[in-house]
């Protein structure tokens, strides 16, 4: 080094070295839930709007009766269709093979059956398939119907 250099660790005169600046950081207190709330409260309007229409239904012509109520949904449901095709719930089963095929849907559990059939079905098939039912083991069986309307368009 030359005599009255400076050293090169020092700055030079009238410039001065930038210090790093430590932040330190304080944990915060309240989280700011106001966003997921709104979420969760849209969610919750579209699986309240949506959670009806999960359910698909077959579309079957069954019979008018003045006795007819609204069905409640919790069970199993078994359809008749017009062409003789039988349904477990939204499962299609060979008539031969309903009742081992029921029987494993049922298993040991008490539900309710619910039997829906086409208008034109044959009585002959419906009786085959409460028989079945019953052999299988099933004490609440419900015939499903619609409510039978007079030309005033009320019940009755």
């Amino acid at each position: 080094m030359a005599a009255g250099a400076a050293p090169q660790d020092d700055p030079p005169k009238g410039k001065r070295r930038r210090g790093i600046t430590r932040i330190t950081y304080r944990p915060l207190a309240d989280i700011n839930i106001t966003a997921l709330v709104d979420v969760t409260l849209v969610l919750l309007i579209i699986f309240m709007v949506a959670a009806p229409m999960l359910k698909s239904s077959v579309e079957v012509s069954v019979p008018q009766a003045a006795s007819a109520e609204a069905a409640n949904d919790e069970g199993i449901t078994i359809t008749v269709k017009k062409d003789g095709t039988i349904m477990i719930d939204q499962a299609k089963v060979d008539e031969s093979s309903f009742d081992v095929a029921f029987e494993q849907t049922y298993g040991s559990s008490k539900q309710a059956v619910f039997l829906q059939a086409d208008a034109e079905v044959p009585y002959q098939r419906v009786l085959h398939v409460i028989d079945v039912l019953r052999q299988v083991g099933v004490t609440d069986l419900g015939l499903v119907a619609d409510p039978l309307h007079s030309r005033t368009g009320r019940r009755g």
